[in-house]
Order: structure tokens, then sequence, then C-alpha cells
């Protein structure tokens, strides 16, 4: 700090002095080639020495994030298996067994040559969701595929093995991570390094200004220290590669498991030709009526009788309609929730003729169930459904995602943020040109609305015009990831001064070129820029393991850290902008309304905004349009806590791939019998 002081006030008082000028200039001549190879040198050996530093750290480093990494995904996990009801007392038993289907290896391939000797060469597995996580241990390879059709359990049983996995595990032992396979790309990205940003994304302690960063999330990776749990191959758009590129990485002797549709994974199987490594491979079997009915007759009021006719008819029609209908997972989810209501019948379902019909009426009652007065959800959830369908880029419902729901979004976006900083200009100017007492009474409120509407409008202009160059540019790039920001004075103040010495030393510079003129103005903005970037490059701390990952916390702290940064940067013009008439003895105050104008411009279009400014203008245009409620993230809490959504990281996705189908206009028109 003395020498912060001691800094500031060397430039001050060489500003003024050309005697000290010329001195400085041959001290600065002198001392300069000998103060550069001392720096360089000084720089190699603290380099050098930070090295070794790192390499004896980095074991200690990752030791610790791999225990912490446990801790993250066992907290992730527990709160979404409870929303999904997954453990409750009395959960849904869904059994497995050994696929017939011609998609796995051999069994001498799975468990070795000579575990089979003198046996048949047939894999006879069997059990529960329960005992997947003692099946894959069991295996000597670790690898496991899991097949079921739509709606049998997939998701939740690898959510099960996760958290069984989690229960037993020793430090040392390996991590479980459940990864949704519907965001990866693999022509675009290997799957070692999509898994290695997605651990930053649910994860950020594992991102670049994490505790931990990217780097040692790499290496858990490459050591095989983290064990994927690889959910809904199906999902991916290029299965046949997405295969390829998963047998790359886990070879035959790393661990994963491995979710698809039955149809889906026999069909890639029989296009790449080969099976994943030594995995075993199990198929979801239809929910036993016997455990469908104890499932929707458990947790009743004592007396409550309601459901007596369809677990009558489930057993003595064990292939009937009903049965057929309710042998999913999902189907007997959606049957308890619809008909928990006391004013409901279950005994509506047997009148209906198919299974189509059946699962039609189970989805139209399924909102009315769970909400008073279900109307503007269903609204509000169709609208979502059927952006995301025709959004790929969305992929999910990621508040920091939610503007590319918007038609054109790249340049709806900066546009309104243009038409934001026009109205901000458009005022500084009509209080700088109506400073005057008389003038401002003399001005027709017209013309300021004129004055107003021309500043939005061309800000608009010019910000839609930054949004196409960026999408011309840079291709748009994925969407940035919400920021953290954790406070501390010391780093307030000491950049603070940082910023203000770039701007004392841009007013410098621009009174030794020109005493006096226009260059020491824009000078000024530049250094105000400089400290801009100070401020927000140096505030932006490490992120701790404390991080919040879910939603509403993460855009707390992505708006925390919006706001702070954008209100030293607004406070760094407002300050240094005046400097120029302040010291040439000419401050009349003009240019401090001016100074004000131009930084809400700037921080209006600053590109280190964080992803809260893109979600409020998209939030409130949705809402000003109808499709969407004000308080867009209480409403979407809410859905996930009632089971219609589910929490994926700091991101919602439906609960179910069929019920965003049905909530679309499109997937109306589609029936699964």
């Amino acid at each position: 700090m003395a020498f912060v002081v001691f800094l500031f006030g060397l430039v001050f008082w060489a500003s003024g002095s050309d005697e000290v000028m010329e001195t400085g200039d041959k001290l600065a001549s002198i001392m300069g080639p000998p103060l550069t190879i001392a720096g360089l040198v000084a720089a190699v050996v603290f380099g050098v020495q930070g090295l070794r530093a790192n390499a004896s750290g980095a074991a200690r480093d990752s030791a610790r994030a791999l225990e912490d990494l446990a801790l993250l995904v066992a907290r992730q996990w527990e709160r979404e298996a409870g929303s999904r009801g997954l453990t409750r007392q009395d959960p849904l038993d869904v059994r497995w067994v050994s696929t017939r289907r011609p998609v796995a290896p051999s069994a001498a391939e799975v468990i070795g040559p000579d575990a089979v000797a003198g046996r048949p060469l047939r894999l006879k597995l069997r059990g529960g969701v329960g005992d997947l996580a003692d099946a894959l241990h069991a295996l000597p390879g670790q690898q496991l595929v899991l097949l079921g059709e739509p709606g049998s359990g997939k998701t939740s049983a690898a959510i099960l093995l996760a958290l069984r996995l989690l229960t037993r595990r020793e430090p040392g032992d390996l991590v479980p991570m459940v990864f949704s396979l519907a965001s990866w790309d693999p022509a675009a990205q290997e799957l070692d390094a999509w898994m290695v940003q997605r651990m930053g994304v649910d994860h950020p302690v594992f991102r670049d200004r994490g505790e931990y960063g990217p780097e040692i999330a790499r290496d858990l990776i490459d050591r095989g220290l983290v064990l994927p749990v690889l959910d809904a191959l199906d999902e991916v758009a290029l299965k046949a590669d997405a295969l390829r590129g998963i047998a790359r990485v886990v070879g035959r002797n790393k661990p994963m498991m491995l979710t698809c549709r039955a149809d889906d994974y026999e069909k890639v199987v029989r296009e790449t030709g080969a099976p994943i490594g030594r995995a075993a491979v199990v198929e979801l079997k239809p929910v036993d009526r016997r455990e469908a009915s104890r499932y929707l007759e458990a947790g009743t009021v004592t007396g409550d009788q309601r459901w007596r006719p369809v677990v009558s008819t489930l057993s003595n029609e064990p292939d009937g309609v009903l049965a057929r209908a309710l042998s999913t997972p999902l189907a007997v989810y959606l049957a308890k929730t619809a008909f928990t209501p006391h004013a409901t019948d279950p005994a509506d379902l047997l009148a209906l003729p198919t299974s189509s019909a059946v699962e039609h009426h189970l989805l139209e009652a399924y909102l009315p169930a769970l909400y008073p007065s279900p109307e503007k959800p269903r609204e509000w959830l169709a609208f979502l459904a059927r952006r995301l369908a025709v959004k790929p880029d969305a992929r999910n419902l990621a508040w920091w995602r939610l503007f590319l729901l918007l038609p054109a979004s790249r340049m709806v976006i900066p546009a309104s943020r243009g038409a934001l900083a026009g109205f901000f200009f458009g005022v500084s100017i009509l209080v700088y040109g109506g400073s005057g007492t008389a003038l401002v009474q003399s001005t027709p409120a017209a013309v300021w609305c004129v004055v107003l509407t021309a500043g939005a409008m061309a800000g608009a202009v010019v910000g839609a015009a930054v949004g196409l160059m960026r999408v011309l540019l840079l291709h748009a790039g994925d969407v940035s990831l919400p920021s953290y920001i954790a406070f501390s004075w010391s780093s307030l103040i000491s950049n603070l001064l940082i910023g203000a010495i770039a701007g004392i030393v841009a007013v410098t510079l621009g009174d030794l070129l020109s005493p006096g003129s226009h260059e020491m103005t824009a000078l000024i903005l530049v250094g105000s820029v400089l400290g801009i970037g100070t401020v927000s490059g140096f505030l932006m701390i490490k992120i701790s393991v404390n991080a919040p990952v879910d939603p509403r916390n993460s855009l707390a702290g992505d708006r925390t850290a919006t706001i702070f940064v954008t209100a030293s940067a607004w406070l760094t013009v407002v300050v240094t902008l005046p400097a120029a008439d302040w010291l040439d003895g000419k401050f009349t105050g003009h240019s401090a309304v001016v100074g004000v104008g131009v930084a809400f411009m700037l921080v209006s279009l600053w590109p280190t905004l964080g992803g809260w400014i893109d979600f409020t203008v998209a939030r409130i245009w949705f809402a000003l349009c109808g499709k969407l409620p004000w308080h867009l993230m209480d409403f979407l809490e809410e859905a996930h806590e009632r089971g219609v959504l589910r929490q994926v990281g700091a991101a919602y996705e439906f609960r179910h791939q069929r019920l965003q189908q049905y909530f679309s206009d499109e997937s109306r028109k589609v029936s699964i019998g």
C-alpha cells in the first residue's frame, strides 16, 4: 500500500515539472536496461520456484479435490433423489435382467475366459435397481450398460447407483458422476474433454477461476478416478459417433455405466458393429402388476378404497389395457400423482379403451393434481417445451441460456442493451443542454420524448449491429457460464486504487502530449476502460467448494458479480471523466453530467456483464408478451418441487422427455401405445 501511495505521488509530482521530467528521462535511459534484465532474471527464478511448488502440491490438490468432489456429487444427487421420491420408504422396485438382444460382448469378454471355463457361455444377471451397484462391483471390468423402454426408470436407476456407490466409498476410491449425454456433441468434442467441461458446469470449483480449476478435473478423469455414469445415449444426435467416442475413452478397463433406450442401443451397435469394451448389458423389465398395485396403494389414508377397482383389474387382467399402460415407472408415477387428491377417482381409468388413452388421461390429469389453478402453469410449461424443441442450442432450462429462446436472440439482447444505453445517453444530453432553468422550462415535453426515443432507437441499432458482428466474427460460440464473486474490502480498495492510477496516468500523459487539448479527455476514457478491466478482472476471485450450484443461488451469485463489477465500472467513468475539467481548472459540472451518460452507455454494452443481464432482458420480454411469469425462477423452482421439472446442476429439465413432448403443441399429435 505504501508503494502504491508513493507511486501515485511520484507520478503526480513529476507531471508538473519540466526539469524533473528531463531528469527522469535520462535516468530511465540509463537504468532501464539493467532493471529490465534484473526483472527478467527475477521472473525466471520465481517462475521455476513456482513450478516446483505446483508440482509438489499437485498430488495433494488432486487428492483433496477427489474428496471434495465426492461431497459435492452426494450433495447434488441426494437433493434431486429426494425431489423424485427415490428416497421414500416404499420406492417402486424395478427389476432388471441380462438382455437377450445381440448387443453384449461374450461372457468370456465380460468376466474373463477362466471364470467361464466348463460353464455355459451366457450371463444370467438379475436384480433390482438397488442391486446395480453390487452388480457393477462384481464385474471384473466394472462396465455396465442399462437398457430400457421410454419411461422405464433409467435415469432414476443411474442416480440411485451413484448414491449407493458414494455411501460405500472409502477415501481415495472412485467418485461416480452422473453425466447427461444430451448436451454432448461427439463430432465437436471428445468424451473426456466434454466431461471436464461438465464438471465445471455442475461444480464451479472446477472452472477456470475455481479453487481447483479444469486442470485438476482433467487429471482426475485421466487417472480414472471419476466413474462416469453416462445417462441417455439415445438423446445424442450422432449416436454411432458417441458410442465410438465412449469406447475410445473407457477402453476395456475403465469403470463406467451407460444408459440408453433398448431399441436405439441395438440399432447403434448394429451400425458400429462392436459393443463397448467388457460391458455387461442388462435390461429393465416392465413394472410387475403386483408391484404397481403395492406402490399405488402405499401411503393412502386408512380406509381409502379408491384404488381397489384398479388393483383388482391389474390382478385379474395381467395382459389387459390397464396393465400395459401401467408397465413403466413413469406411468405409475403419473397415476399415483394424478389421483392423489380425494376428489379424483382412479376407477375412471377402467373405462378407457386403449393404453394410449390411459396415458393421455394421466397426462391431462397430472397438472390439475399438482396446481390449484393449472391453466397458467400449463401455458407457461407448453411455451418452454415448444421453444426448447425448436432451439436445440438452448439444451435445457438453464437461466443463463433463457435468452436463446428469444427470436433472433443474438441480436435482440444487444439491441435491448443498446436501447437502454441510448436512452440514458439521451437523458444526459437533455440535462447537459438544459442545465439552465429557463431553458428547461421552455423545452416542450415533446422534444424530450423525441430525443429520448431517438437515443433509444439509435442505441438499439448500434447494439443490434454489435450483436450481428459477434455472430459473424465469433460464430456465436457457447454461452458463458454464471459468474461468482466473493466480496473483500482489500480487493475492493486495491483494485479501485489501480483503476484510479490508470486514469491519473492517462491524464498525465495527455497533459505532457498537449496541455489543455482534447486528447487528454480521450486518454482519460482509455484509462477509465483500463480501470474497468482491472476491477472486473481482479475482483473475480477463486470460487470455493461452497459455491452454489442450484439455479437460484447460481443466479444470485451472478447477479452480485454483475452489479458489483458494473458499479465499479460506472463509478470509474463518472469520476475520471470530469477530472479533465478539474485538472484544467475549468470544472463546471457539465462534464460530470456527460460522464454519467457515458458511464451508462459503457456499462450497458460492456462485454464482461454477467448472464444475469441477458436473463433479465429475456425474462422481461417474455413477461411483457405474456409467455412466462414475471417471477420466473420462483415458478421453475415450484415446478421442480412439485416434480414436473428435474434439476441437473444449475439448470432445470423436464422430468421426462414424454412430459416435454406432451406439453409442446407438436407432441400432442404423438401417441405412444
